[in-house]
């Protein structure tokens, strides 16, 4: 844990948030292949006990949809098997 870095904040910084996000589950099987999942109104544990509930033999990365122009992504669990940064390794 020696890459984990925590500092204080002030929590008057904060500009928006969302009470009730959607979340993206892309599961992907041994080859790589996926398939794609967006859950609306459960917070990120009920979506992780989905997901785990779901997942079978597969992997899966969970994502929180953020809005803006269009959806933005934030990786919050797993690894996208076919990003080029995880295929090099």
């Amino acid at each position: 844990m020696s890459h984990v870095k925590v500092r204080s904040v002030d929590p008057r910084d904060q500009e928006w948030g969302l009470e009730r996000p959607d979340y993206r589950v892309y599961f992907y099987d041994s080859i790589g292949k996926g398939s794609e999942y967006e859950v609306s109104g459960a917070d990120v544990i009920e979506v992780l006990e989905w997901a785990d509930a779901q997942k079978g033999d597969r992997t899966y990365v969970l994502y929180v949809v953020v809005p803006g122009d269009g959806p933005g992504l934030v990786r919050l669990v797993g690894e996208d098997p076919n990003d080029p940064r995880h295929l090099a390794r």
